[in-house]
């Protein structure tokens, strides 16, 4: 299946970054030529009839024209890019075969070795093998892992103020896609802010990740049982089914500005772009 959305959402990221930050633009636009080339093997020698769909055919003409556009105006070489690939996939299978082989002598002589110790010797081979592997090397390797987290964390730059314009923004539009004055007499004695923070953002969020109405039905229950509020869960799904639909503008907003700002976009570029799609 191809997914249409992250070529759009990867473009459009794309096209704030190239601006201002070359190499994250690159970084893109080479996932973005990468997973063409995925898609174009799938459609061809994977796909059933039944599975390719023409809409699909037209889109990765579209964005293989789009990527001859901007390699020819910003000399990415991607053609050098898939050469390389090439050479290096050759490398590793010349590798795979030549380890293989390596590996088959090697567990014969192993095997061979095996059969002339004494229970003894293969006891204390045994006892050495399980020391190899400390506590204390787990808690270093573990350690090594929260670091490299931390490291990666795209969005470490940016302080929660900055992050808050983009989800106010959102929510600004929102509100504006249904009588949300009325939807407040559900939530009696609440504070407007409640029901964006409680209600109105959980479901975009939740809708831009992929939850499902039921999923995140489950989160939001508990958050509201935790302020007094009693409520049905199947009630509960309906309304977060219906603004779903209504929502579906900010829905894509939400998951192209996360992707943005995970890329290193700022907020008031990511406004701007996301300015277009809400159309406020």
């Amino acid at each position: 299946m191809i997914d249409k959305n992250f070529y759009l959402e990867n473009l459009s990221a794309f096209d704030i970054l190239i601006e201002d930050e070359r190499e994250k633009a690159e970084e893109v636009i080479f996932r973005v030529y990468c997973i063409l080339q995925r898609d174009k093997i799938w459609l061809q020698e994977v796909a059933t009839e039944e599975e390719i769909i023409e809409e699909d055919a037209e889109l990765l003409e579209e964005v293989e024209a789009e990527l001859l556009q901007l390699d020819e105006e910003y000399e990415f070489r991607f053609d050098d890019f898939y050469q390389r690939i090439q050479q290096e996939i050759k490398k590793k299978q010349s590798n795979s075969t030549n380890n293989l082989e390596g590996n088959h002598i090697i567990e014969n002589e192993s095997k061979d070795e095996s059969d002339n110790l004494t229970d003894d010797e293969m006891e204390e081979e045994e006892e050495e093998s399980d020391d190899d592997f400390s506590t204390d090397d787990y808690d270093e390797m573990y350690d090594d892992e929260e670091d490299d987290y931390s490291d990666n964390d795209a969005l470490s730059h940016l302080s929660e103020e900055e992050l808050d314009e983009v989800t106010d923004f959102i929510l600004a539009s929102a509100k504006k896609r249904f009588d949300f004055q009325d939807f407040l007499q559900d939530f009696p004695e609440a504070e407007e802010s409640f029901v964006d923070e409680e209600f109105l953002l959980p479901v975009i969020a939740g809708k831009a990740f992929g939850e499902t109405d039921t999923e995140i039905a489950g989160v939001m229950l508990i958050s509201l049982l935790e302020f007094g509020y009693q409520i049905d869960v199947l009630d509960l799904t309906k309304m977060i089914a219906q603004k779903g639909k209504e929502l579906g503008p900010e829905i894509l907003a939400f998951k192209i500005a996360s992707d943005s700002l995970n890329q290193g976009a700022y907020p008031a570029a990511v406004i701007q772009q996301i300015s277009q799609l809400l159309k406020i």
